[in-house]
């Protein structure tokens, strides 16, 4: 039997709900390749098709690659934006009486029917609280989005505390249930050989991320400027995909000696970075949970990160925390963690391990089983 509900339970509660009776939306993969790419793709690789059905916006279960992902996302951006939350044109779909939608982003609630039996999954809510990082149509598009969710009331599952406390700072609490899943580390990132990458040395410190805004590689570099670390040779290495600010940070990072720019690099050479350097470092402005920290924090390097922020959480407090808007605060960080001596080095890369492997995959989607099946029963508290 594949089904995945607990029919003891539901039989306790009398009643009887088919795992058919679960959609999940999955509109986000046709658009977004990120991190919450990833999440969405196994969630659904988990429970479709022999638990759940699934939709790709007006594809059905029909979910498109390369070039006609491209040309759907066009069209899909489009109706959202001259649509918006319209009545108008709303997709359509059968969800039996005790079944409810799952929407994989905020964002595609917008061309559905939602009602309080239905579930939203939530990353953050940067569009509405940091604005000036996202263009203005996202930010409208966003906050039409929320606001159908909050007449609706549905349950929302976020992946960190911290994107829940915002969300409840915004919207209260008044829901069908507002429930934390963390995320998982993907472990296979990190296991296996590790290559130098040529003209690299120790030490260093290093970031990981896309050149973006939001990720304040602007705020790092200045605190590896000011603090002299070059002087004393050690390096900074940054590393990752480009983004809306990579024209700004690469500009800043010309004019800095011992910077190294390297944008993508192999798994195999990350896992040489991340096994050789001194210290992870990101005073980010935003994240919805903060897998950059953990990551660091499998591979047992201090993670030096924004104050109070989701990266904190994810690494369960066990790193160093600066104000993301200070770069002598983040200077003194980096040279508190340059000055640890090897028994401190050990005892942290020890605790962080301890607190990254934690962060299963197994035990990710076993809180998402346990949520789906109380969501189907009426029970979720």
């Amino acid at each position: 039997m594949n089904e995945w509900i607990d029919l003891d339970r539901f039989q306790a509660a009398g009643t009887r709900v088919s795992p058919k009776a679960v959609l999940f939306d999955n509109s986000l993969s046709i658009l977004n390749r990120t991190g919450a790419y990833h999440i969405a793709k196994d969630l659904t690789r988990e429970f479709v098709p022999s638990r759940a059905r699934v939709r790709y916006w007006r594809l059905g279960s029909f979910a498109p690659e390369d070039l006609v992902r491209k040309i759907v996302a066009r069209l899909m951006m489009l109706e959202i934006n001259w649509l918006q939350d319209s009545e108008l044109f709303l997709i359509r779909d059968k969800v039996e009486k005790n079944g409810f939608r799952l929407f994989l982003d905020p964002l595609y609630v917008l061309r559905s029917r939602l009602t309080e039996n239905d579930v939203v999954l939530c990353h953050d809510v940067g569009p509405l609280t940091h604005r000036d990082l996202y263009d203005e149509r996202t930010c409208a598009n966003y906050r039409l989005a929320y606001e159908k969710i909050r007449r609706a009331r549905p349950g929302v599952v976020f992946v960190s505390n911290f994107s829940a406390t915002q969300f409840e700072s915004l919207f209260g609490s008044d829901f069908r249930f507002l429930k934390t899943i963390p995320l998982y580390l993907r472990t296979e990132l990190f296991d296996g050989p590790a290559e130098p990458v040529p003209g690299i040395g120790a030490p260093y410190f290093l970031t990981v991320g896309a050149f973006e805004t939001r990720k304040n590689q602007i705020a790092a570099l200045k605190a590896y400027r000011d603090g002299g670390f070059h002087r004393q040779g050690v390096g900074y290495v940054l590393c990752g995909s480009r983004g809306d600010g990579h024209a700004e940070i690469s500009e800043l990072a010309a004019t800095i000696g011992g910077v190294k720019l390297l944008g993508y690099v192999s798994d195999t050479q990350l896992r040489w970075l991340y096994a050789n350097a001194e210290a992870f470092l990101l005073p980010s402005l935003l994240e919805g949970f903060g897998m950059p920290a953990l990551e660091a924090a499998y591979m047992g390097l201090l993670p030096i990160v924004s104050s109070g922020s989701a990266l904190v959480e994810a690494v369960g407090g066990k790193c160093m925390q600066v104000p993301p808007d200070d770069p002598a605060a983040i200077a003194d960080a980096m040279r508190t963690a340059l000055s640890r001596t090897p028994a401190e080095k050990a005892e942290t890369t020890r605790s962080l391990r301890d607190t990254a492997s934690a962060a299963t995959k197994d035990r990710f989607l076993r809180q998402w089983r346990d949520l789906l099946t109380a969501a189907a029963a009426g029970t979720v508290s």
